[in-house]
């Protein structure tokens, strides 16, 4: 499987987990933490697990994989801890929440500004999508809205903005790079068979000498 193959199922997964944990703190305000800590917990381990396996399997590292053990061998040991410092970590779930609200929004806004030098006319709209998104992270660590009994609420429509519009923002970016690689590949076809023409006129002229040279 290619990078970008890869790349791009990896973005639906984060996308999905976001919108899921979303859907999960508006159905289960009351055990959400303890909820996402084991889910969390569980993915980091697991997530780790594959990219051991991945890494395992390889025999030469591509530039891409340079620090895959790393990250490996990080992810487990995160998930153990949030497993074992569980009471301590539900304490500050709703920052770290919060804080990847703004994050998935500080995505989106380099993703439009890569919209923007590929010259994409919608890169506005995303751009205001993205600081929508890092606002909204933003006002919810500083805790200006709600309080501890519907602050989940607002995470929850936070969580769940962030992965649909992390997913629409990532696929229109990833579309509009493939048509710009498919023009540039037709100009680079031209440039080479204009040269070829070239070439084969000049090979003409040489075995035919024209009078003037005579």
């Amino acid at each position: 499987m290619s990078f970008i193959k890869r790349m791009k199922i990896d973005i639906i997964l984060i996308s999905a987990v976001l919108v899921g944990l979303g859907v999960v703190v508006l159905l289960k305000p009351g055990t959400t933490g303890d909820v996402i800590c084991y889910v969390l917990a569980g993915a980091a381990i697991a997530v780790g697990v594959c990219f051991l396996i991945d890494y395992l399997k390889k025999e030469a590292l591509a530039d891409e994989q340079r620090y895959v053990l790393a990250i490996s061998i990080t992810a487990m040991m995160v998930g153990v801890a949030l497993f074992l410092r569980h009471d301590d970590v539900v304490t500050f779930m709703p920052t770290a929440l919060s804080f990847l609200i703004l994050f998935s929004g500080a995505v989106k806004l380099q993703n439009s500004w890569d919209m923007k030098r590929l010259a994409h006319s919608t890169w506005v709209v995303h751009a205001i999508i993205a600081l929508i998104g890092m606002v909204y992270g933003f006002i919810l660590m500083m805790k200006w809205v709600g309080n501890d009994d519907n602050i989940w609420t607002w995470i929850g429509v936070g969580l769940i903005y962030s992965g649909f519009t992390d997913l629409v923002s990532a696929f229109v970016l990833a579309r509009i790079r493939k048509v710009i690689t498919k023009r540039k590949a037709e100009v680079d076809m031209k440039d080479v068979n204009a040269a070829g023409e070239v070439a084969a006129e000049n090979a003409v002229d040489a075995a035919n000498p024209s009078e003037d040279s005579e």
